[in-house]
């Protein structure tokens, strides 16, 4: 499969820059493809990937639409909130990852579900209380989202919510400027990492007992 120009999209060349996350899944969703691969993502959301895809690699985690979602979403996640911790201008993936695909009956499937919740959404974020510079939100933002993203990855049941609503509600502020929002991801993180750090401890405790 082509990996750029399989999609019958123009690639964003930056001009459309205020274009809703839901007008863009909606695009991806008609279209007329087997498959839908990260490479073909990249290539439609452009200069501004990176909001996008930080939510739409943390949607599945959060709605339980695939088993173990976090095997495949995982590394790009990763992968996507160390570039922006890095300062990149635009998001690259290796060729292992970015040909990575998911088939278009299934993709369609997630955006249908996740839709009113992304136009909800959308509705309330608006720029507001925001203090930080670009490069300081894309550093604080992107450490933060590093971060849920290994959590996410973990071998731990049912711990992917709270991380993956975490990543979407930070990068959503980051994409709006909306600092309420900011507040608000970064609270759940510190209850994401308060969860896990509770459940190493309890499992390092069983173990000392064990033995």
């Amino acid at each position: 499969m082509q990996l750029s120009g399989s999609l019958p999209f123009k690639p964003n060349d930056g001009s459309e820059l205020d274009r809703k996350l839901s007008a863009v899944l909606r695009e991806l969703a008609s279209a007329h493809s087997e498959r839908i691969s990260l490479n073909d993502l990249i290539v439609m959301l452009g200069d501004r990937s990176f909001v996008p895809l930080l939510i739409i690699f943390a949607l599945p985690n959060l709605f339980f639409f695939v088993p173990g979602a976090s095997v495949i979403t995982g590394p790009p996640l990763i992968f996507v909130a160390a570039q922006l911790v890095l300062g990149r201008a635009a998001v690259w993936l290796p060729n292992f990852l970015g040909k990575r695909s998911i088939e278009h009956q299934a993709f369609a499937r997630i955006v249908t579900r996740a839709l009113p919740w992304i136009e909800w959404v959308e509705r309330l974020a608006h720029p507001r209380f925001w203090v930080l510079s670009r490069r300081a939100a894309d550093l604080t933002v992107g450490i933060a989202c590093l971060v849920m993203a290994i959590f996410m990855f973990l071998p731990i049941p049912f711990g992917n919510t709270l991380p993956a609503l975490s990543v979407i509600m930070l990068a959503l502020s980051l994409g709006e400027r909306d600092g309420l929002w900011l507040v608000g991801g970064f609270i759940v993180s510190l209850a994401s990492f308060a969860v896990v750090a509770a459940i190493f401890a309890a499992g390092a405790f069983a173990m000392l007992n064990f033995f």
